[in-house]
């Protein structure tokens, strides 16, 4: 089974990955994690990279490159879904939702892109069918979900993720302007191929663990039927 963990930045996926696997491997399933996105950026080298990049790439060369990192990524596991037991679990970091809404937002907060006829921004309708193309595949050969962390349906929404991040990094006006457009995709997208759960980014790590935990177990065999 395939589960991606969706969110903004500063929502809490990598902590709900890191919980959700020790709880799965507690109830008897095995856990792996898809390979980083960034591994398939063919600009980077390291995720400390990307930042660099960022800052000096036009945002709709940045956009069209997670395009394609996010295609590839979707067909390792379209290729690798006949090696995986019905009690397996492989945990994504960044789902779809994620990656075309962030494509979006580079788009629109980053770099002008040059006059050139060749990176003429994709429409929002365009995004979508990709992305739904490559998951309407991965579907027909494996069970999949999305785990997404929403923020609150408030004016101050998104001081909870500037608060969490500001705790590890430094938000530039930059980075805080894309942050803004990511949010804002994210509430005005849905992708209705995938099962979706929502989860409130505002919880406790607990809750939103055993809220995870209990749909994946029931939409998995136990391994002693595999």
């Amino acid at each position: 089974m395939i589960v991606f963990i969706d969110g903004p930045d500063g929502s809490g996926k990598s902590t709900l990955i890191d919980n959700l696997a020790p709880a799965l491997v507690a109830h008897g399933r095995t856990v792996t994690h898809a390979p980083p996105l960034w591994t398939y950026l063919n600009e980077l080298s390291a995720p400390e990279d990307f930042a660099p990049w960022a800052r000096t790439t036009p945002g709709i060369q940045i956009a069209h490159a997670l395009l394609e990192a996010k295609t590839r990524r979707i067909e390792w596991l379209i290729t690798t879904a006949g090696t995986r037991r019905a009690h397996d679990v492989v945990l994504v970091d960044r789902g779809p939702k994620t990656v075309i809404c962030s494509a979006l937002a580079h788009h629109k907060t980053g770099i002008p892109s040059p006059d050139d006829p060749r990176l003429r921004p994709p429409s929002n309708g365009q995004h979508r069918a990709r992305v739904e193309q490559h998951i309407r595949h991965l579907v027909a050969v494996e069970a999949c979900m999305s785990m997404e962390l929403r923020l609150p349906e408030q004016s101050a929404d998104l001081d909870l993720v500037l608060g969490r991040l500001a705790k590890r990094e430094e938000l530039t006006s930059t980075y805080v302007r894309y942050l803004t457009a990511l949010v804002a995709e994210m509430a005005a997208f849905s992708c209705t191929v995938l099962p979706l759960l929502p989860l409130d980014a505002a919880a406790g790590i607990a809750a939103n663990t055993e809220a995870g935990l209990t749909p994946v177990l029931g939409r998995l065999a136990a391994p002693s039927d595999a």
